[in-house]
């Protein structure tokens, strides 16, 4: 096959990429159903349950159009995109610098994931802000027009630069263990069901093996949910 990526310290990056930029497009209209099932209040005459929401989105689809339900799909790529590009280079990285001085396992792939799942999550924290507030505007003021960087000024102008930042604490305790408990299992499972030439007694791996593999990392590097 033909070379891609020239440089093999940024395949880790380009990976995360293009496998997020995939995932977050496609699953995008179930992300909005998410937001707003958690940040639309339960009243009376709008029940907080999952056919209400869908009935909205039905009544969205009609007035505006089917491509209505990725509105928000600019701040997700924003966060998730360099979320995933920043986590699995700074992990990459991280592993292959301890694993140079002879120290590897599962507990050191938790430490690497939780210490980039951090980093990342610390990084994207305006962009999780921006895509959970313009989501939220969308389901409750649909025709209204919120472009993602006149909407992040305001932001930062109405409620300052902290704001950029809210709920940091609790989305780093979700995105931490996260990415530790997924990288560790991940390294664990290959470690298991992939074998190298010399202990599988075969000059060459066998194909399936090798697809197995590409499929499996990934998924790995688009099932992080930050």
């Amino acid at each position: 096959m033909p070379v891609v990526v020239p440089f093999p310290s940024v395949v880790p990056l380009a990976a995360g990429v293009l496998a997020r930029s995939i995932v977050s497009t496609v699953v995008s209209p179930l992300e909005l159903i998410r937001t707003n099932l958690q940040s639309t209040p339960s009243l009376p005459n709008t029940p907080h349950t999952l056919k209400s929401v869908l009935s909205s989105l039905e009544g969205l689809v009609r007035a505006h159009g089917v491509r209505h339900l990725w509105r928000g799909l600019g701040p997700t790529l924003w966060r998730d995109v360099p979320f995933s590009g920043l986590y699995w280079a700074s992990y990459e990285g991280m592993k292959q610098h301890f694993e140079k001085r002879g120290r590897s396992g599962p507990s050191l792939a938790f430490i690497c994931g939780a210490t980039s799942g951090t980093a990342a999550a610390l990084l994207t924290s305006p962009f999780d802000v921006l895509k959970t507030r313009r989501q939220s505007l969308v389901m409750s003021t649909p025709g209204q027009q919120s472009s993602a960087l006149p909407f992040l000024r305001q932001i930062v102008r109405t409620e300052g630069v902290s704001a950029l930042f809210a709920g940091l604490g609790p989305r780093i305790a979700k995105i931490a263990p996260a990415c530790g408990i997924m990288i560790s299992c991940y390294e664990v499972c290959d470690s298991f069901l992939f074998f190298p030439p010399s202990q599988s007694g075969n000059s060459s791996r066998p194909w399936f093996q090798g697809i197995g593999r590409m499929l499996t990392k990934s998924e790995s590097r688009s099932s992080i949910d930050v």
